[in-house]
């Protein structure tokens, strides 16, 4: 389970965020911030700015501070209803890992509890308010009642394992034939026979193995993620965006590249709106803006 921190973003990441998740609309004058939990742009004021932005995003210093920035940042770009903020969609292994850190159940009063990224802090949840504090990228894949019931067993259930020939031939044999009293001397002649039946190794020659699908290339991963999925995948990422965690990560290849490799992936990178910086220790990716 996790230790109830939260990593709190670099300033180059704050503001990216701020970038990416506020708009001004200019028909209400108002900033609007995008709740990342509920995936709704919301009209921000001072007063319900710590409900809007993560902990991990205005820090544990002055308020007013967060509220500056946002004003800053949501000044420079018009709100457009058909554009959302950060919307990363979270697969299977994601949830597992999800279940296991970020929620639990406690007693005295027995309830279930998550921890809000928002709120940096655990908050009881239901069936009814699970909206409020679970985050749509993952739910959104499996609906909300299935949500609920990963959240209530703290678990992702298993997909039932395949019976066997045998077992489905038992199966049939006493649904079709009825239950025959136990003669283990005997063997049961009606399993047999439903075997010789559906067994297609019996009446088909074996087929030699289909070869195995060819790997897409370096370049096919890069035409495939560049830029929509790369700007999905960077929205959840909260360190530095190096060239490494983009190979690894989002292009599933392996690290290091050869001097070719390394070109095109910094080529399509500019292409999508990238700008290489470094500090002292690291060099990375940070979004043009």
């Amino acid at each position: 389970m996790r230790d109830d921190a939260l990593r709190m973003l670099s300033r180059p990441a704050r503001e990216a965020w701020l970038t990416r998740n506020t708009r001004y609309n200019s028909q209400t004058g108002s900033l609007m911030v995008w709740n990342i939990i509920t995936w709704e742009w919301c009209p921000a004021t001072s007063e319900n700015i710590m409900e809007l932005c993560p902990l991990s995003v205005r820090g544990f210093g002055d308020p007013n501070d967060i509220w500056t920035d946002v004003r800053s940042k949501a000044s420079r770009r018009s709100y457009d209803p058909r554009q959302r903020g950060d919307t990363p969609v979270h697969n299977e292994e994601k949830r597992r890992e999800w279940l296991r850190e970020s929620r639990r159940r406690k007693c005295l009063p027995e309830r279930i509890e998550i921890f809000s990224v928002i709120q940096g802090r655990w908050m009881a949840v239901t069936q009814e308010n699970l909206t409020e504090h679970y985050a749509r990228g993952y739910w959104e894949p499996i609906g909300l009642g299935k949500a609920w019931e990963e959240i209530e067993t703290g678990a992702i259930a298993d997909p039932e394992a395949e019976l066997t020939l045998r077992e489905h031939a038992e199966f049939l044999a006493k649904h079709l034939f009825g239950t025959l009293p136990e003669t283990p001397e005997t063997p049961d002649e009606r399993i047999s026979i439903i075997v010789d039946e559906f067994d297609p190794a019996r009446e088909e020659p074996e087929q030699a193995p289909l070869p195995s699908p060819q790997l897409p290339t370096f370049e096919e991963r890069l035409d495939a993620r560049m830029p929509e999925v790369l700007e999905i995948w960077a929205a959840s990422q909260t360190g530095y965006i190096t060239s490494r965690l983009v190979v690894e990560d989002l292009l599933h290849y392996q690290w290091p590249l050869s001097t070719i490799h390394q070109r095109a992936l910094a080529q399509a990178m500019r292409q999508a709106g990238w700008i290489s910086h470094r500090n002292a220790t690291t060099r990375f990716w940070i979004k043009n803006t």
